[in-house]
């Protein structure tokens, strides 16, 4: 190791930050959140500062109990959120350089980390310097103490800097056992699922509801994370300051900048220079798989190969179809309902129910066209009919659909007591949805097709179209309208309807089926012409 040369970091560090900012001007996207950070980061500011000027205000007034737990919600936050946001550009984006064959090998490494580094920190400050500033004028106004603004501006520089390393090295560390285990890497995809929805899981139970969020930030009080914020206050003369918890978060803070850049050092030249292990995918003839033995005999050959090339791509690429996972957001507020107050909520084996029977038909149906990226041409002139395509595609999506939507629903249903009419009636509901949304897909997929490839964290990739996707919500909603509607009375409004409950849910449940038995069909009669028919200009 040596220390990294300034010049050659800095101009490392200006080209991944003019290339920031040419991916944000020369993109919809990008435009889009330059003009919201445009409105949205001031307004925040004018409001931090207000905060800063009322907080200022009662600071000779508050007890130190609670000067103490602002201060150390403060710091926390300084250590959550950006960290959180490196951890992940790290992992997905920012953990190696780009063109790393050329630049590692006529560049240092420490000096392409040192960069790297310095363009993410100058990325976190374009966010922050607004909203750090005005907290910083906000406070000093309304106390009358500059040297508390001062405090609180370089304590939040200082923890902002040290989350920026720490967790760039945890990143490192994370792409280093990818790199090293084959067990990782070959299940990466379901590993990196599960972490999200655990990550989620934890954060709606730590901050769903006031009372969590104090308990959390108390036991924080008590912890050496409280002595960062006992810097702040020794520029406030009516608190009584631990003065040697200061000089201890002092010294642990400035020391630990050096140490997290050693061990982003140490672990870049792993990552960087170390061989990435290639799990074994190898080919037998004349095996079986489950998919042969599930279509092997009941669908035409290339109906099947279709089929079996789309889950293939999903468990080698999985960012082509994370896009289908969009549905599951309707979940979120029924979900924070389960983990906080433990109880399943009425309506959730139906919603988790079509927004799964949504998810599996988008999956692989949403872009029939565009989804075959560079092999097209080979596709079209390949014998295969546009009907026999389609079909691949729906039953991609439909065969995992179909038991993930029972599995739920029924599993849902039977936690939250629902009664066996209204669970019979929600599953018939999600099933006949399952059973339709592929093929309304297909047909939205080749109305609005989209063949130019997008970013999704860092990698280039097609995925459908945002009116496609907006077309098929539309229609599949109006299909599981009647059946839904139907369901949703009979759990929470039943004495305001004017009709048994039974005959009730059989006329929802019945409109969805003759309404799904219009859609599909015509769905995959229109995708099939259109596929069959579409010739390259």
């Amino acid at each position: 190791m040596r220390w990294p040369d300034r010049q050659r970091a800095g101009r490392i560090a200006r080209v991944e930050l003019r290339r920031t900012w040419r991916s944000l001007r020369d993109s919809n996207r990008g435009i889009l959140l330059l003009i919201a950070g445009l409105l949205v980061v001031p307004l925040y500011s004018l409001a931090i500062a207000g905060m800063g000027y009322l907080g200022g205000r009662e600071i000779a007034t508050a007890g130190p109990d609670r000067i103490r737990l602002v201060a150390t919600s403060l710091v926390a936050f300084l250590l959550g959120l950006p960290g959180f946001v490196v951890l992940q550009r790290t992992v997905k984006l920012n953990g190696e350089p780009d063109a790393a064959d050329g630049l590692l090998t006529t560049v240092p490494y420490e000096d392409v980390l040192a960069g790297l580094l310095a363009a993410e920190w100058g990325r976190l400050l374009a966010v922050a310097a607004i909203p750090l500033c005005a907290l910083t004028a906000g406070l000093t106004l309304g106390s009358g103490l500059p040297l508390l603004g001062l405090a609180v501006l370089v304590t939040s520089l200082l923890v902002t800097l040290f989350g920026l390393l720490a967790s760039y090295a945890v990143g490192l560390t994370v792409k280093l056992a990818v790199a090293r285990s084959a067990f990782i890497a070959r299940h990466r995809a379901v590993l990196g699922g599960v972490t999200s929805l655990v990550v989620v899981a934890v954060w709606l139970l730590a901050w769903g509801t006031s009372g969590v969020q104090l308990a959390i930030l108390r036991a924080a009080t008590q912890s050496p994370l409280s002595w960062v914020g006992e810097l702040v206050l020794l520029a406030v003369p009516s608190v009584d300051a631990a003065p040697l918890a200061a000089a201890v978060a002092a010294v642990a803070l400035l020391g630990s900048l050096p140490v997290a850049g050693l061990a982003c050092l140490w672990l870049a030249e792993r990552v960087w220079y170390g061989d990435a292990v290639q799990p074994d995918h190898e080919f037998d003839a004349t095996e079986r798989t489950l998919s042969d033995r599930l279509l092997g005999d009941r669908v035409s050959t290339a109906t099947r190969v279709v089929a079996q090339k789309s889950w293939r791509r999903a468990k080698r690429a999985p960012l082509t179809v994370q896009f289908a996972v969009a549905p599951a957001f309707l979940l979120v507020i029924q979900l924070q309902t389960l983990l906080l107050e433990r109880t399943v909520p009425p309506t959730l084996p139906l919603t988790a129910g079509l927004a799964t029977a949504a998810a599996a038909g988008a999956a692989f149906s949403l872009n029939p066209l565009g989804g075959e990226e560079r092999v097209l041409p080979l596709t079209l002139t390949a014998d295969v009919s546009g009907k026999q395509f389609v079909t691949g595609l729906a039953l991609a999506g439909l065969l995992p659909g179909v038991g993930l939507v029972a599995l739920l629903v029924v599993g849902l249903g039977l936690a939250a007591g629902t009664p066996p009419a209204v669970l019979a009636a929600g599953l018939a509901t999600a099933l006949v949805a399952t059973l339709a949304a592929p093929w309304v897909a297909a047909a939205a997929g080749v109305v609005f097709p989209k063949f130019e490839r997008s970013t999704v964290r860092g990698t280039s990739v097609t995925v459908p179209s945002g009116f496609a996707f907006g077309l098929y919500l539309l229609v599949l909603a109006a299909v599981t309208a009647p059946g839904a509607v139907a369901v949703a009375l009979a759990i929470l409004a039943p004495s305001a309807v004017p009709v048994a409950t039974t005959w009730l849910l059989a006329g929802g449940v019945a409109a969805t089926a003759l309404l799904a038995a219009i859609a599909a069909p015509m769905g995959y009669l229109y995708a099939a012409n259109r596929v069959g028919g579409y010739r390259l200009e």
